[in-house]
């Protein structure tokens, strides 16, 4: 079950595109906060296969700053989690495809 502490919100990147950001809801500097694992399991949610498309560097021990990518179906999703801040965001260059995104992994979450 992947559950996160607010709803999910999107939101315009300073960079250009745009941010699905997810609040875990832990404290910051949480670093047992499991990211790698959330992004299996949304990756599940979208009805992809966590072996082959979600890729993430080698885990590092005290890793932060960590990005990765997501294909869902045509669309490449940009990801990104930071314990510092305790977030996870993906990313993409189109709003809808991430309105698409949020409603299918909304399906699968639980907000508190």
């Amino acid at each position: 079950m992947i559950e996160f502490r607010f709803p999910l919100k999107i939101e315009s990147d300073r960079q250009g595109g745009w941010l699905l950001i997810l609040w875990e809801g832990k404290e910051v500097f949480d670093y047992t906060t499991p990211f790698r694992a959330m992004l299996g399991d949304i990756a599940e949610a979208l009805g992809q296969d966590r072996e082959h498309d979600l890729h993430l560097p080698t885990y590092e021990n005290g890793e932060d700053f960590v990005v990765g990518t997501l294909r869902v179906g045509n669309a490449l999703l940009r990801t990104y989690y930071e314990h510092s801040l305790n977030y996870l965001a993906l990313m993409n260059d189109s709003e809808g495809t991430l309105k698409d995104v949020a409603d299918r992994i909304q399906r699968s979450i639980r907000c508190t």
